[in-house]
């Protein structure tokens, strides 16, 4: 697909990246040269230095060619106003990233009179995002397929773990088959394991399991940790995101305490929300964050613009025995300290954007095949997770799995048929009207037939 990025900052440069290696044509947009240039060096994509609100620099892009424009810079006016006139321009699909909650307000609108496509709100998204990982907390990440009912949870094995130096099977059978193992991160390698794959001290898993279920088949894989019923949630840091959590803690009856040391925000958080208690302070001061009562928290989300401050709140909570803790890194180089002390899960904007944006370019991809619905990178980016729909012209209908030559590091994950979820063994078969997920290593799966030998 032809695909113009407007903005090349955090998040069009990671579009760039991602889309290029999914072999589209990519041509960033941006009025600086050097950064264009920059992007250009480093990737396969095309730079355009110019100005998107121009239609002479649009037209000079190729806008009337364009399959998809994204408009993500840091102007919410300028991504609306770019993705309208290269609407007019020929565009057939505009993306609009807008941050003001106004503008998501008038969503329909802008669809359906101003024909953006798709406005995105990164920090909504992100909120929505820990709101999701809130119900897991047992889990590291959450993905989900088959409309939701399953889902792929990212778990940590602590040494103290029951399931440490067990085998995937036995794991298999102590939940009664209802979930999957279905790849496996061991330091710098990554596993598409067997049955006879041995789990170990400190792997991380990624695990499928029906959504109905899966919450707690993971509790068992954190015994160290109690997550009976998180009630109480700590939120550092005033953010649009900690605005749009709490708001969404509050409708699902959490008791949540947002702390935040500009007080004019705090003034703003506390007419604006109904039953969240906001305290201005100071999150750098651990004698406070006792005083307000982090040591019997159930979780503490930590969403300041400082990486450095998230990662110290974090650890000091780890420090409390805080069972669940959520900690925004905008650098993902610093995301390995974390790894180093905790089990729990780390937030990155920028990534959380990028991917529904991909997932949005796919599904418009794609569209045509019927065939691939939902595609998740794991591992960074050495696994995919990909949902497919079979038809009645996919090969092997109705073949036993263990009969079937798969290509390597290959795994059927789940088979949703009729509302039924199936965690395949070697018997099972796939029917038509089944839609699948399968698991690939280093391995591009674009059609259903790329998974056969």
């Amino acid at each position: 697909m032809n695909i113009i990025i407007v903005g090349c900052g955090k998040l069009g440069t990671t579009l760039a990246k991602s889309l290029s290696d999914e072999n589209h044509n990519i041509t960033v947009f941006d009025k600086k040269e050097e950064i264009v240039n920059n992007i250009v060096d480093n990737y396969d994509v095309q730079g355009m230095v110019g100005g998107a609100v121009i239609r002479h620099d649009l037209e000079e892009a190729g806008v009337k060619k364009t399959d998809i424009l994204i408009a993500c810079t840091a102007s919410d006016e300028y991504n609306v106003l770019s993705c309208i006139i290269a609407k007019k321009l020929g565009a057939k699909h505009t993306v609009a990233r807008v941050r003001n909650p106004e503008y998501m307000k008038q969503i329909n609108f802008m669809r359906s009179e101003l024909g953006i496509s798709m406005l995105f709100n990164p920090d909504f998204s992100a909120a929505l995002e820990i709101s999701r990982i809130i119900q897991f907390p047992s889990a590291m990440q959450i993905d989900t397929f088959a409309d939701g009912l399953v889902d792929l949870a990212e778990v940590k094995i602590h040494p103290e773990s029951s399931f440490a130096d067990k085998t995937v099977w036995d794991i298999s059978s102590q939940f009664k088959k209802k979930m999957l193992i279905c790849a496996v991160e061991r330091g710098d390698e990554v596993y598409i394991p067997n049955g006879n794959f041995c789990i170990k001290a400190y792997d991380k898993i990624y695990i499928t399991g029906s959504h109905k279920y899966l919450s707690s088949i993971v509790k068992e894989f954190s015994p160290n940790k109690k997550f009976a019923n998180i009630k109480d949630i700590m939120i550092i840091g005033g953010s649009r995101i900690a605005f749009y959590l709490a708001g969404m803690l509050e409708k699902q009856g959490k008791n949540v305490i947002l702390i935040e040391k500009d007080k004019a925000v705090c003034d703003e958080f506390s007419d604006l929300l109904d039953d969240t208690t906001v305290v201005c302070g100071d999150a750098n001061e651990y004698s406070f964050l006792k005083e307000e009562g982090i040591e019997k928290m159930d979780a503490v989300i930590t969403l300041t613009n400082s990486d450095e401050i998230n990662i110290m709140v974090t650890a000091f909570a780890e420090a409390c025995k805080v069972p669940k803790n959520i900690t925004k890194i905008d650098n993902d180089n610093l995301s390995i300290i974390l790894d180093k002390f905790s089990t729990d899960s780390v937030i990155n904007v920028t990534g959380i954007a990028a991917e529904a944006i991909t997932h949005y370019v796919r599904a418009k991809r794609f569209a045509a095949s019927g065939e691939m619905k939902t595609l998740y990178k794991l591992v960074d980016g050495k696994v995919e997770a990909a949902e497919f729909l079979v038809d009645s012209k996919t090969r092997n209908l109705n073949k036993p799995l263990n009969e079937i030559n798969f290509k390597r590091d290959i795994l059927i994950a789940s088979i949703s048929r009729k509302g039924k979820i199936i965690f395949p063994k070697g018997d099972d078969v796939i029917l038509e009207g089944d839609r699948i997920v399968v698991v690939s290593k280093e391995r591009k799966i674009e059609k259903l037939k790329d998974i056969f030998d």
